[in-house]
């Protein structure tokens, strides 16, 4: 029981890290603005394609 309990806090800790990590890098936002980015793109192609 005592190994299961440190493994779940083990677990938790790790993905308060991640999540503190994300946040201060703002890598949630980086991603966005890359898929924004990506389908501006797209568009920009298949018009060049169409013509």
């Amino acid at each position: 029981m005592d190994f299961i309990i440190g493994l779940v806090i083990i677990v938790v800790i790790v993905f308060l890290i991640r999540a503190f990590g994300a946040w201060m890098l703002r890598i949630d936002e980086v991603i966005t603005n890359q898929k924004l980015i990506l389908e501006e793109l797209k568009k920009a192609n298949s018009k060049k394609q169409v013509e």
